[in-house]
């Protein structure tokens, strides 16, 4: 059985000894039932760090035991992905934490069911971002993906993607997607529901983005997202 883990960013290093943040230490205690001597696992952008709780009173801290630097993934699967409704879109933001995605592009496409304002899309990220952590708590992953504000798609900074640009697009000119070739670094675009506006279509056409299909099935978005994230990381290792 894997120990239990805590990301902290949050949490107060000194001379090798971690204070844990309140709501990691809650979790830790009254949900995973830990205590002084509890080895866990602490997660920080690129390192696992091996600690034993010191519980006094309702102070957690932790002395730390070792500290592990943990690779880059390969590729670099950048993620665009259309807003979703809550369900699906929480499930893409959790399964691409998992598989490892570095970046998700979020895009506020014509054909959205979501159309947020300025106001709740401050809320919406502070909320998203708490999901892509708890994912990676559950993978046991030190990098949670960066996460991009909403943009309209033409107003996407296409140079900050990599050269190896696929879009899933219900297409009859799509490949099926083993037989996309791409290097270290890969973007993926997955749309609404009911698919991208043509003029979308068009434009990620215009802007390198080379038509993939994911079968011959109609896929949720979520499973797209799992679907084509994972086979671009499986296939860089093989």
């Amino acid at each position: 059985m894997s120990s239990p883990r805590l990301r902290l960013e949050k949490s107060a290093f000194h001379d090798g000894i971690w204070t844990i943040d309140e709501q990691e230490a809650r979790h830790l205690i009254k949900v995973r039932r830990c205590y002084s001597g509890s080895l866990v696992e602490g997660l920080l952008d690129g390192q696992k760090i091996q600690l034993r709780l010191i519980c006094e009173g309702d102070t957690v801290r932790a002395e730390e035991l070792s500290r592990l630097q943990e690779p880059l993934p390969r590729p670099e699967i950048h993620l665009l992905l259309a807003l979703l409704k809550t369900d699906q879109f929480d499930l893409s933001l959790r399964l691409a934490a998992e598989i490892g995605v570095y970046k998700i592009h979020l895009l506020q496409c014509k054909r959205c069911v979501p159309q947020y304002g300025a106001g709740r899309v401050e809320d919406k990220m502070r909320r998203w971002r708490k999901i892509l952590d708890e994912a990676t708590k559950q993978a046991g992953a030190t990098r949670a993906p960066l996460l991009s504000t909403p943009v309209p798609l033409s107003e996407l900074d296409i140079a900050a993607l990599p050269e190896s640009r696929f879009a899933a697009l219900l297409s009859e000119n799509a490949r099926p997607i083993k037989e996309a070739a791409f290097g270290d670094g890969v973007a993926i675009a997955i749309g609404p529901e009911g698919d991208w506006d043509p003029e979308e279509s068009s434009l990620l056409l215009s802007r390198g983005f080379a038509p993939v299909s994911l079968g011959k099935r109609i896929l949720r978005a979520s499973t797209a997202v799992s679907a084509a994230c994972s086979w671009f990381m499986l296939s860089a290792d093989q």
